[in-house]
């Protein structure tokens, strides 16, 4: 069952997506360019360096820690979703997993889509998962993610509304900046249902499959029958998750908990610059960067886009030297990022030897 999914298609594929990858990759490189230019054009560099001195090497240590909760909590969570397939591994399979494909998803143009694709692999290489399984899992710890982002967006506007309206003239020359972020929770929230509610149907496989069987040619028709089976496999297995909703449910709050995490997180660094920010404000714009920042999907982690951002929303909010201080907080956030990349890269390349393949069971 695993090699009906895992097998590659026909040749051909490889032709059309390389130029849209190149022109991808480039679009991504000048979007992030002009955005970081933006983003330092107007601090004190000098400034920036006494800032950074101020902290100290032990403090920048710490740094790194708010991350390494928010990979616990998601590893749990996708660890919890599998359980609940009957696909039990070790906590540990499910931290290197996710540090690996983190790292991925932070360095590459479009690396969300690469880490996808490399977490099917390592689901079955490092946790026993089937690739039917692991289809269904995936699609269901997307649909939570959104949900948990969807819960984030209202926890931030809850206790930032205000600071959203106050920033809302400085950076849109105009009120309304609440509720364009209202608006995209909404939307979250629309996709979240509308993917658990197909998934749990356990009719979108069988729906794709139908769709496939009309392609023309006879090798096309053929490589799809061959992976019928599998199609069935996958919409069994996501019909099977409707009857663990509690183990999904601690799994969303345990998303919840990673987001909520990587906000607090910009709070600890601002701090650590002696920037004198409440938690409202920092959840507030927090929350419409890390929009902005999967909008971009095309820069690696947001680079430059979400660092102008930071600089904007911490000048709109009358920070002052926002423009100095806002790189300053770019500089550690990317530092500790660079990090966190190297260990995750360090983790996948390694992982042969770390874990040996899981054992899958009937």
């Amino acid at each position: 069952m695993n090699a009906a999914l895992t097998d590659k298609p026909p040749s051909g594929a490889k032709q059309r997506t390389g130029a849209g990858a190149a022109l991808l990759k480039w679009l991504g490189v000048a979007v992030a360019a002009a955005a970081l230019w933006s983003t330092i054009r107007g601090a004190d560099l000098p400034g920036v360096a006494a800032l950074l001195a101020s902290v100290g090497a032990p403090m920048m240590a710490l740094a790194l820690l708010p991350n390494l909760f928010a990979r616990v909590f998601q590893a749990e969570a996708s660890r919890r979703v599998f359980e609940a397939l009957g696909r039990p591994a070790p906590f540990g399979r499910y931290l290197s997993l996710t540090l690996s494909t983190e790292a991925l998803t932070m360095s590459v143009p479009a690396g969300a889509a690469l880490s996808e694709s490399v977490t099917f692999l390592l689901l079955q290489r490092w946790c026993g998962v089937p690739g039917p399984q692991g289809v269904a899992g995936l699609a269901a710890r997307r649909s939570l993610i959104l949900l948990a982002n969807a819960a984030y967006v209202a926890i931030a506007l809850a206790f930032g509304y205000g600071h959203l309206e106050r920033a809302s003239r400085p950076l849109l020359g105009a009120p309304g900046l609440p509720w364009l972020v209202v608006l995209s929770g909404l939307g979250l929230l629309a996709g979240a249902l509308a993917i658990a509610g197909a998934l749990l149907s356990g009719t979108v496989a069988a729906r794709v499959l139908a769709l496939l069987r009309r392609l023309p040619g006879r090798r096309a028709r053929a490589y799809v029958e061959a992976r019928a089976a599998s199609f069935s496999a996958t919409d069994r297995h996501a019909a099977a998750l409707g009857e663990r909703r509690g183990a999904l449910a601690w799994a969303a709050l345990l998303l919840l908990g990673m987001w909520l995490v990587e906000g607090l997180e910009t709070f600890f660094l601002l701090h650590l610059l002696r920037v004198d920010v409440s938690l409202a404000e920092v959840l507030s714009f927090e929350v419409v960067l890390a929009l902005l920042r999967a909008a971009a999907f095309m820069v690696p982690a947001g680079l430059g886009v979400q660092d102008a951002g930071y600089v904007a929303f911490l000048s709109a909010l009358g920070v002052p030297g926002g423009a100095t201080v806002g790189a300053a907080f770019v500089l550690v956030k990317r530092a500790k990022e660079i990090v966190w990349i190297a260990l995750g890269l360090l983790v996948l390349f390694c992982g042969r030897a770390m874990w040996r393949p899981a054992p899958e069971r009937a």
